[in-house]
């Protein structure tokens, strides 16, 4: 037996024959586990669906294709629904496809499944996938879902109500896919042309250039469209299309008004809010030419506000111009042609008629100016009392009724029907009531008061 001898400064070791099989074990399980890594990497699981998950544009007519992993599952079921879409994409239904898989691909009792254009299918899969972990090879049910949608046929995302088009505007047409091509019919017939927006080809523009005219109807008909992959329109679609009404006004005071207050402000109110309010310093004028100044009090109310009261008896005319270069409204329209309202400025002056004292009295702003005899309606055809006022005026007009006629009576005052003040040529004296009801005056104090009047002045008819 030897001993072993120990040398200065080192250690010696015993090797134990008990601990190669603990080595040993360990290594197996290492290299186990390197062949499951190596085997989950050559070999995933998984379940491999054709379409892919997500894709908008499948052919029609192409099927649907599962499988799992080569070695590692195996399919138990496919389900799929069928889910129609309308032009807009929205759903229209749906229905379950009964089916089952041969050699991968979903069969129908009719055939392989065949997709059909606008739809959208949902595709369930339960599958039993062989999974290697570190205890070893195990089985896993595993269910994926699968989303896509078919090509879509190109159609116009026509609406139920009326498309307005704005002057100088082009009627736009949104198809629910790109297009490159389309073709359209407007009834009634006009000239137009049409293009497809080169950054956005799902829209394309129709322009009635100089056959536009407001407050008209029409029906536009998309005939043909071509879309992806050279498909093509199924069906015309039709769309009501309608100009804009044109702009309308209303002056206040209103044409032909009298009477009116020297500090009015006379407004223009539109039919609609007016999209371009700057333009009306050009476009509205005062004749005649008043100092003040224009003031929109509301989006669609215009008020001029005049620098100093209006005077007396004025004629104040409003003008507007019209067209497509003036003003319009938010929807577009406009006024066809120019329009102009007139008033007339409420005057301070009276004329007072005293039937007891057959005179007749002309005041201006409380002050005499001159008094007329006169021959007012007899008994018989007595003159009417009231207030009114002188609404037209004439140098000259033909008189008749019962018993009677008179031509060419002059200066001719009207302030209520056929009631007049005028001048009376025909009378062999002022002072007594001889009328058939209007008012006579001596020819010259007549065409005095006639020049002296203007519309709109006050008479006051009394005993």
């Amino acid at each position: 037996m030897s001993r072993a001898t120990t040398l200065p400064g080192r250690r010696t070791f015993r090797t134990d024959g008990r601990r190669k099989p603990a080595v040993l074990a360990v290594s197996a399980a290492v290299a186990l586990m390197v062949l499951y890594a190596a085997l989950a990497s050559l070999f995933p699981a998984g379940i491999d669906i054709s379409p892919a998950v997500g894709s908008m544009d499948v052919p029609a007519g192409q099927q649907l294709h599962v499988s799992a992993s080569w070695l590692r599952g195996s399919i138990n079921s496919v389900q799929v629904k069928e889910i129609p879409l309308d032009p807009a994409g929205a759903s229209t239904g749906a229905k379950q496809i009964e089916g089952h898989m041969e050699n991968g691909v979903f069969v129908t009792p009719s055939g392989p499944l065949q997709f059909k254009s606008d739809t959208r299918y949902e595709v369930s899969v339960s599958a039993s996938l062989l999974q290697f972990t570190l205890t070893g090879p195990h089985h896993r049910q595993v269910t994926e879902r699968a989303t896509f949608q078919t090509i879509t046929t190109p159609a116009p995302l026509f609406s139920q109500e009326t498309q307005v088009v704005p002057a100088g505007e082009p009627i736009v047409v949104e198809f629910n896919t790109p297009i490159s091509s389309f073709s359209y019919h407007i009834d009634p017939d006009l000239k137009t042309t049409s293009s497809i927006d080169g950054k956005n080809p799902t829209k394309a523009y129709i322009n009635l250039g100089g056959d536009y005219q407001q407050g008209q109807k029409y029906d536009l008909t998309i005939t043909a469209a071509t879309g992806k992959d050279g498909i093509q329109l199924k069906q015309p679609y039709t769309q009501k299309i309608a100009t804009t009404d044109p702009l309308k006004v209303e002056f206040v005071p209103g044409d032909g008004e009298s009477g009116v207050s020297q500090g009015e402000r006379p407004t223009l109110t539109f039919s609609e809010n007016i999209r371009n309010p700057d333009d009306a310093q050009k476009l509205v004028s005062v004749d005649p030419a008043t100092p003040g100044a224009w003031d929109w009090v509301a989006p669609n109310r215009l008020e001029f506000k005049p620098a100093q009261e209006f005077s007396q008896a004025a004629k104040i005319t409003i003008h507007l111009k019209g067209g497509q270069d003036a003003l319009r409204g938010v929807s577009g329209s406009f006024l066809r042609e120019d329009v102009q309202s007139s008033f007339t400025v409420l005057t301070e002056k009276v004329i007072d008629v005293n039937l007891a004292e057959q005179r007749v009295r002309a005041y201006d702003n409380g002050q005499l100016i001159k008094t007329i005899i006169c021959s007012s309606g007899s008994k018989a055809t007595p003159s009417l009392t009231g207030t009114y006022a002188i609404y037209a005026k004439s140098p000259a007009v033909d008189m008749s009724g019962p018993g009677y006629f008179a031509p060419h009576v002059p200066w001719v005052l009207m302030f209520n029907g056929d009631y007049t003040i005028h001048g009376n040529y025909w009378a062999t004296r002022f002072g007594v009531p001889t009328s058939h009801g209007c008012v006579g005056l001596p020819v010259p104090d007549a065409q005095w008061l006639f020049n002296w009047t203007p519309i709109g002045t006050i008479v006051k008819i009394h005993y």
